[in-house]
């Protein structure tokens, strides 16, 4: 198998060459940055590459050789040549006879020469055959032959008129083969020029006509070849001019409309086909110059400037240029290969392009156009011609590769196709050119930005012709114009900023209801002023009340399917990332434009909400919810780097330095404008719209405003009259009207003197000067006011030295003409017209004396005829709109380009300014939603809003999010807290489920399920954010504590006596003393529900049950126990907000408005939700000590409001308080800055009542000793003592607190660093008090009748006031210790400390039980003893017996103290108090002997004396007391210290006459009660005594030392009396044993 081999083409590599040199020159003059001009070259070199790996291939492979191939096909195309009558019977073979017999010298003759030249004459078409036929014969094995030779017989049959349908059909057919299996390749020789006449070929196919099937099949088979033609491999050497060609004849089949349905359709798509290779070419190519084309070539009547230039005319169904048989011909070309004209009938009516009646440009009284295609239709039978007839020189020559040109030219009449002012173009021939287009755009739309001549076209006329487009009516038309619109904006939008904003503010304003309406500078033109007709292409032109309302700016209002349209062409535009982004950073942010961004989320918002009839069949709601929650999820992206990572090249420009195609090819900037200065630039726009609007209602107060702001005079570098008249000429939302009047007044001359200077004249015409002045306000009605304003025109303008003026004067006449001449020529009263012969006229000799030129004024009256001098808003219709659309391309010229923001750096400015429109509608979308679907995107928009808020640190969007949730679950009020009551409790496969009337309506509310389960997670998730979101939180909970449905974890707290217990909903009643007594405490006596009605019975139903089931689960994945478990992570702010909602909550406020608030005054009646929120409070402070500073403030707050109000609260409330107060204090105790406020929260337990601390004194006390064990340290000074011992004085007589309360102070004495002179004297009075406590607990019966064995209390009594005694004496050890720590004086160390311990203990001498007054005595008798007692040297010490002894010893004899004595102990305890008293006396009598006191003592003891021995009937006490008395009389006669008078008394210290004083009162008093006492003692005479003995008997007496039998007695005595009260007490507590494992028993039997 063998194939055409011809050498590479030369002419390529030279064209090759050419062009990267003028590719190099692009480079250079387009891209002059080195960074810039790298980027972009690296994106063409891709492009180029791409293209090279894409380019076509051989469609098919041949396994026949060439030459077999090319014989087959000639056999075919002539057998099928001879099947018609005109060759049948002709042979190919001799066609050419006699030529060689010639050549050879012979000589023919005549008839056979007649003969042979007849035969060439008739079958030129065989004789093509014949020769190919040789040549391929004559080739040796490897030979070529050239392209232009193979094709020439087949392509002459085609282009035959002689030929049928079916032998075109095969000759195409063989060509088709030729191209699909490579006969035809790069390889070939001459192959541009083949390829050039096979293009020529098949679109100037001409055929008899046979029928109408057979006919369309040799259309369709030229579609095959022509699109063969240029997308196999050969086609790119194809030019321009062939291309051009190719795409006519396409375009005319299919707008033929003659033709059948699937062949117009083929043809499309063939068109398709064909422009998707031509665009994909595109980006392979280079830069090149227009070759004299430019934007003007493109002019009204099209027609081009350079002759030589390719251009391609647009298809006309009326005279179409494509290949036809004559059934279908109606002005056909003639042939141009005959000389003679064709023949008319009705076969072949053949008529000449000449025949086409022209058509002429027009312009109506709205400045509508006609447009003429004579001269399209001229040049296209020129160019036909000139394509037919060419010289030999011409074919010779390698036509160029198509390029830009031919790409040009089509996109130029496909634009064209789609004026909706051309009547010619139907709607049918623009769907097509729409289709086109959009494959254009789809495959080479960002290509086309790099080619200024296709940008060009792009930017103007197809964005003008597609916004008119969009108006239409046509569905089918407006679809696909969407497509188109939306095809290139995603492929130019960078070079389309303004345009894009025009769009945008177009869809916004006819998606919205007229008083809504946005925009109105283009209004006239999108209010469908033309109208599209139907399929005939014939407009139907507007009535005038309809052309009059729409130029007003009322705008047709889309519904139906056309606003569906709309909507998604909208909502498709969101759907690129950096979109959003884009219109913030372009439109909102520029103070020249519309705020886009805004409007669009209002829109998108507005309209995500469904028909409030309910049922619709649009789905526009729901394209605008997804572009929306798009939007979000686009900012949700940017917020993690990675997923945009190496998505876009960065180049290292700053993104002011970036072009439009840089942008478009995917560059982006180094660095972008920061978010404060866009800000600022907002925040500007803001404040001038704001200061636009005052001037338009009055413009004093409007400057007022602007100069508060900053906005004029803010550059004292520049006059204050130019920086006015700068913002007045560059604001465009100042009223024309009210400017112009303003700028007019006589005191604003110096205003509109530097207006005007502003404006640069240099070089214009002065109506043209005056013109651009005028567009800027509206010239006033009165004359004055239009005269002053010419005046200063005509200074201004006279400035800039005209050359046709001569004078300022001349200048003002000549403008103020103009004004006239604008008047009287487009005034509609103006009945008769000033002409230009007038005009001159009226200016005759003005101009400095003499008159302007003929020419000037002339020029000057046509452009004020044609055009007329009003503002632009003014302009109405066609003219309107033109008017409008040249001033958007003039301001695109210095707009720059759409910067593309695929950056995060802007979202959190945009999300504050679109949060509360997007979660609104998220939440109508939730609430509404008819599917899941919907609900999975409302909750994903919930999520990632939230995150946003979150990430953004936007508290109050977070709130609003947690506010909507909360709302929809519907568990927010306090309509469900007061059924508690009639709650049911049912078990359910074995599991106790508690159903109420919350729990069946939100079992039933799935949606409210959903809010419920993403309000947690979301809260879960980002709690630090929190701030009054919190109160909706944690009123949810407090319905569903109330309920029973929140989890067990959640209702355990702490107990200072049963550990940890439950939270009851209802208080249960004690029923007896005694079973209050048992329990521990009263919050253990409530630790159970009440769930279940006592009053009535009710049922439930399955459905109830099954809901109620619902609402467990739903809770379970709440996970409510985990928004508390990590409560110490939360941020200081978020906690602070947290303890504030608890609080609010707690005190029994709701969320909802119009939801009384009874739980304020709720009376004692129990509130368990205060109780729950009171432990949440305490333990949300607890995890977080390290921050209790922050706290503290709040909860003490709300403890100290619970606590002042104790007697209008539940008891249960009262005491949860305060054991949580004191579980807090006790966590609080390590730290120093707590010591303060942990004594404030003390001194508040001691203001509760006395009856409220009866109440919760158990727990309060076990609390208070758990603190004081933790760390006393921290009390410090003598207030903070006091009100704690008033505590434990408060709680001393209650049956259960006192033990804990005596077990502090236990605690706090054994603990010496606790003992101090701050709490000495209350430790005192406390003991002294439990020690007392004895006679407090026991009633008269029990005392009157003393049972033989003392109940459980008793003992505990007994055993308390025990330890209260030892402890006194414990203290009584401290005090030297205590003194010395202390320094005080002994004065005052006498009554602070060692007076009020020996009180104690000589009142506890007469307590009701034995054991006790023994103990007590035996420690009184030890401390009055004890030598630190006197061993600071004061005399106070002597206040013991006045203060001690003798109280103790006279409340002995009171009846009242000891009638619960019997008569044992009665009698023993009343003979140890007054041995007590004698020894004491004794103990300190050398001292007593230096007081001088001592007379005055002793008769008060001998009183003493004389009461006891004549009280009672005990004889042991009447015989005591006589030998008490007794020794002490030795004694002290022993030691000189009592004499009868006469005597003398041994040397002592006392005065000699006390001892006689002493002597005669003692037996003055004692002969009344012991008459034989003083004979019984001193029977004789006391000897004398020396001064040795004396000194030895008064020692020996103080030691306990003395011979004498006496005394010694009496020692025995006291220390049997005090080993007999030892052994009693003993025996005592033996007893009190035996009696508790007595009792012991009796409870274990039981």
């Amino acid at each position: 198998m063998s194939y055409l081999k011809v050498p590479y083409d030369q002419k390529q590599s030279s064209v090759s060459t050419k062009s990267n040199d003028k590719s190099s020159i692009f480079r250079i003059n387009q891209f002059v940055n080195v960074q810039q001009y790298q980027s972009i070259t690296q994106l063409l070199e891709s492009q180029k590459k791409n293209y090279e790996e894409k380019k076509p291939t051989t469609l098919a492979t041949c396994e026949l050789s060439w030459s077999h191939l090319v014989h087959a096909e000639v056999i075919a195309v002539t057998s099928a040549m001879r099947k018609n009558s005109r060759w049948s019977g002709m042979s190919d073979n001799g066609l050419n006879m006699g030529g060689l017999g010639i050549s050879m010298g012979l000589r023919g003759g005549r008839t056979s020469n007649n003969e042979i030249g007849y035969r060439n004459q008739e079958s030129p078409l065989l004789s093509g055959f014949t020769t190919l036929r040789a040549q391929i014969s004559n080739l040796s094995d490897g030979g070529v032959i050239d392209a232009e030779t193979l094709l020439e017989p087949f392509l002459e049959v085609i282009k035959s008129r002689d030929t049928n349908g079916p032998i075109t059909a095969t000759a195409l057919g063989s060509v088709e083969k030729f191209l699909t299996y490579g006969i035809l390749n790069m390889n070939s020789p001459k192959l541009s020029i083949a390829m050039s006449k096979l293009s020529s070929a098949a679109t100037h196919c001409k055929f008899e006509s046979s029928d109408s099937v057979s006919d369309e099949f040799v259309l369709l088979k030229i579609l095959h070849v022509l699109r063969l033609a240029l997308t196999c491999e050969v086609g790119k050497v194809l030019s321009d001019e062939a291309l051009c060609e190719m795409m006519e004849t396409g375009l005319s089949m299919c707008c033929q409309m003659r033709l059948s349905e699937m062949l117009r359709r083929s043809a499309e798509h063939t068109m398709i086909v064909m422009v998707q290779t031509m665009f994909e070419r595109l980006k392979s190519l280079e830069e090149e110059p227009a070759a004299g084309y430019s934007q003007e070539d493109n002019g009204e009547n099209g027609t081009p400037q350079d002759a030589t230039q390719v251009r391609m005319a647009p298809p006309d169904p009326k005279s179409p240029r494509l290949p036809l048989s004559s059934e279908y011909d109606v002005t056909e070309t003639p042939n141009l290969s005959t000389s003679s004209p064709p023949a008319k009938n009705d076969d072949n009516d053949f008529s000449s392009l000449d025949d086409v009646q022209d058509e002429l440009v027009e312009l109506d009284m709205k400045g509508e156009e006609v447009i003429n295609n004579s001269s399209n239709l001229v040049q296209e039978k020129d160019n036909y011609q000139e394509n037919e007839v060419v010289n030999e020189d011409e074919k010779e020559a390698d036509p160029k590769p198509f390029g830009l040109p031919s790409i040009r030219e089509l996109l130029r009449v496909l634009i064209s196709l789609l004026n909706p002012h051309d009547h010619q173009h139907t709607d049918t021939m623009r769907l097509m050119a729409l289709s086109i287009l959009n494959v254009a755009f789809e495959v080479g739309g960002r290509t086309i930005g790099r080619f200024e001549t296709l940008r060009n076209f792009a930017v103007d006329d197809l964005c003008k012709y597609l916004f008119q487009l969009v108006r239409t009516d046509n569905m089918t038309l407006l679809t696909l114009t969407l497509r188109v619109i939306s095809t290139v904006f995603g492929t130019l939008r960078p070079y389309l900023k303004l345009q894009q904003e025009l769009y945008l503010s177009f869809l916004i304003e006819r998606l919205t209801p007229p008083a809504n309406s946005l925009i109105s500078a283009f209004n006239a033109e999108f209010s469908n002023e033309s109208g599209f007709g139907d399929s005939s292409g014939i407009s139907t032109p507007n009535s005038s009340r309809d052309r009059n309302l729409r130029s007003s700016g009322d705008t047709i209002f889309a519904i139906g399917e056309v606003r569906e349209l709309l909507v998604e062409s909208l909502g498709h535009f969101t759907r690129d990332s950096s979109f959003m982004v884009d219109l913030w950073v372009n439109y909102d942010c520029n103070i020249d434009c519309v705020d886009l961004f805004e409007e669009i989320i209002k829109f998108l918002s507005k309209n995500s909400f469904t028909d409030s009839t309910g049922y619709s069949i649009s789905n526009s709601h729901a394209v605008c919810l997804d572009a929306l929650l798009m939007y979000v999820n686009h900012m949700v992206d940017r917020l993690q780097p990675e997923k945009n990572n190496n998505k876009l090249s960065t180049c290292g420009l700053p993104w002011d330095q970036l072009t439009a195609t840089d942008y478009n090819f995917g560059l982006r900037p180094a660095t972008y404008q920061s978010a404060e200065e866009l800000l600022q630039k907002k925040q500007k726009k803001q404040v001038l719209k704001e200061g636009a609007a005052k001037f338009n209602e009055n413009p004093k107060r409007g400057l007022q405003f602007l100069e508060e702001n900053g906005l004029i005079y803010n550059d004292h570098s520049v006059d204050k009259n130019t920086s006015l008249a700068s913002f007045l000429k560059s604001t465009p939302r100042l009223n024309k009207q009210l400017l112009g009047d303003y700028l007019s007044k006589p005191a604003n001359i110096d205003i509109l003197r530097a207006f005007v200077k502003l404006f640069d004249f240099k070089g214009k015409r002065v109506d043209e000067a005056l013109r651009e002045m005028l567009e800027s306000f509206r010239l006033p009605g009165e004359a004055q006011q239009i005269e002053r304003i010419m005046e200063t025109f005509s200074i201004t303008y006279f400035e800039s030295e005209p050359a046709d003026i001569e004078t300022q004067t001349a200048t003002f006449v000549l403008s103020y003409s103009i004004i006239m001449l604008n008047t009287d020529l487009h005034n509609p009263q103006v009945r008769r017209r000033m002409t230009i012969e007038d005009y001159m006229k009226n200016l005759r000799e003005v101009n400095n004396g003499k008159d302007f030129s003929p020419e000037y004024l002339n020029a000057i009256y046509d452009a004020i005829k044609k055009r007329e001098i009003i503002m632009p808003e003014e302009h109405e219709g066609q003219l309107g709109f033109n008017y409008a659309w040249k001033e958007l391309l003039r301001r695109a010229e210095s707009s720059g380009p759409l910067i593309i923001c695929d950056v995060s750096i802007y979202d959190k400015d945009m999300f504050v300014a679109a949060w509360k429109p997007t979660v609104a509608a998220i939440s109508y979308a939730f609430s509404t939603a008819p599917d899941d679907a919907t609900l999975q995107k409302a909750i994903t928009g919930f999520h990632q809003c939230a995150l946003l808020s979150a990430t953004y640190k936007l508290y109050d969007v977070f709130d609003y999010i947690i506010m909507s949730l909360a709302k929809m679950t519907g568990l927010l009020g306090s309509k469900y807290s007061n059924e508690t009551a009639n709650n049911l409790t049912v078990k359910v496969q074995d599991t106790e489920i508690t159903v109420s009337q919350l729990s069946v309506q939100f079992g039933r509310n799935y949606k409210g399920q959903l809010a419920a389960v993403v309000l947690f997670a979301v809260a879960n998730e980002h709690g630090n954010i929190l701030r009054d979101g919190w109160k909706y939180i944690l009123e949810i909970l407090k319905n569903l504590f109330i309920n029973s449905l929140l989890p067990s974890s959640m209702l355990k707290v702490e107990d200072f006596l049963a550990g940890t217990t439950t939270i009851p909903l209802k208080p249960k009643a004690l029923s007896t003393k005694q079973e209050r007594k048992n329990d521990g405490s009263l919050l253990s006596a409530l630790s159970s529900y009440l769930l279940s009605p006592s009053n009535f019975e009710t049922t439930t139903t399955e459905e109830e049950i099954e809901c109620s089931r619902c609402t467990i689960d739903c809770v379970k994945v709440c996970r409510l126990e985990e928004l508390f478990a990590d409560i110490r992570l939360l941020e200081q702010e978020s906690l602070e907000y947290l303890m504030k909602a608890l609080k609010f909550i707690a005190d029994g406020n709701t969320t909802i408005k119009g939801y009384s608030n009874n739980n304020l005054s709720r009376g004692s009646s129990y509130d368990p939700a205060a109780v729950f929120f009171l432990e949440l409070m305490i333990n949300v402070t607890l995890q977080n000590r390290d921050r209790i500073h922050y706290l503290w403030p709040i909860l003490f707050e709300h403890i100290t409001g619970i606590l002042r109000e104790s007697k209008n609260n539940s008891i249960l409330l009262v005491e949860r308080t305060v054991v949580a107060l004191l579980r807090l204090c006790i966590r609080l105790t390590h730290k120093d800055e707590m010591a303060n406020d942990i004594l404030q929260a003390l001194e508040l337990l001691g203001t509760l009542p006395i009856d409220i601390v009866n109440s919760v004194g158990e727990q309060m006390m076990a609390g208070i000793l758990n603190l004081i064990k933790s760390d006393a340290s921290y009390i410090r000074g003598k207030k903070p003592w006091v009100n704690i011992f008033i505590l434990f004085k408060a709680t001393a007589a209650h049956p259960q607190a006192s033990k804990y309360s005596f077990e502090a102070i236990v605690f706090i004495i054994k603990e010496n660093k606790n003992i101090n002179s701050d709490n000495f004297n209350e430790c005192v009075e406390l003991l002294t008090e439990f020690a007392s406590g004895t006679s407090e607990h026991e009633n008269s019966s029990q005392i009157i009748n003393p049972r033989p064995r003392i109940n459980n209390a008793q003992v505990a009594i007994v055993d308390r006031a025990h330890k209260s005694v030892e402890l006194l004496y414990q203290l009584y050890k401290e005090i030297p210790k205590l003194l010395n720590e202390s320094n005080t004086s002994p004065v005052e160390a006498w009554s602070s400390y060692w007076l009020p311990i020996l009180t104690g203990l000589s009142q506890q001498c007469y307590s009701p039980f034995k054991e006790v007054r023994q103990y007590a005595l035996t420690h009184l008798q030890r401390s009055l003893l004890d030598p630190e007692l006197v061993s600071h040297g004061t005399t106070e010490w002597v206040l013991i017996f006045d203060v001690v002894l003798f109280p103790l010893l006279d409340q002995l004899l009171k009846p009242d103290i000891c009638k619960g004595f019997d008569s044992i102990g009665m009698d023993e305890i009343r003979m140890r108090a007054s041995g007590l008293l004698c020894k004491i006396f004794l103990h300190y009598l050398n001292r007593l002997i230096e007081w001088g006191g001592l007379i005055s003592l002793w008769c008060q003891i001998l009183d003493v004396m004389e009461r006891y021995m004549t009280t009672g009937d005990n004889d042991s006490l009447r015989e005591a007391v006589p030998e008490s008395l007794k020794n002490m009389l030795l004694v002290m006669s022993t030691s000189g210290v009592i004499n009868p008078p006469g005597m003398t008394s041994p040397p002592t210290d006392v005065n000699s006459k006390q001892p006689v004083e002493l002597w005669n009162v003692t037996w003055e008093k004692v002969d009344k009660f012991l008459p034989k006492l003083k004979d019984e003692l001193f029977p004789t005479p006391i000897p004398q005594f020396t001064e040795k003995s004396l000194s030895s008997s008064i020692n020996g007496a103080s030691d306990n030392n003395v011979s004498n039998e006496p005394v010694a007695k009496f020692e025995v005595t006291i220390d049997k009396e005090e080993s007999s009260n030892e052994q009693i007490i003993k025996e005592t507590n033996i007893i009190e044993d035996n009696k508790k494992n007595n009792e012991l028993e009796n409870i274990i039997s039981v």
